[in-house]
């Protein structure tokens, strides 16, 4: 090899080096926060499971049974649109739009 080669495989090589990092408070204070937000976020999706349990029995209680079809159909439209509003806000953030 020539020197002009060895000297830039020893620089390429010097930069692909990990210097050791240490985590700063604001680091461990962010990581803090995704796991409080993924907790809370669990927290939301096992609420709204039992919300729609609920809605649901709400239904076969105080609805008669020839409207209960038509009852629970409009009851997941509602949830559709709901959700499909909060899916589409969140990629618009997510995408910068």
């Amino acid at each position: 090899m020539t020197e002009t080669n060895t000297d830039t495989e020893m620089t390429e090589e010097s930069t692909h080096q990990q210097t050791p990092t240490t985590t700063s408070g604001f680091e461990i204070r962010t990581n803090l926060y995704r796991a409080a937000l993924a907790l809370f976020v669990l927290l939301a999706v096992v609420a709204v499971i039992q919300l729609y349990a609920s809605v649901n029995a709400t239904i076969n209680t105080f609805i008669t049974a020839e409207y209960r079809s038509l009852f629970r159909a409009a009851f997941n439209l509602v949830v559709l649109l709901v959700s499909g509003i909060g899916i589409s806000r969140t990629v618009r953030e997510l995408s910068g739009e």
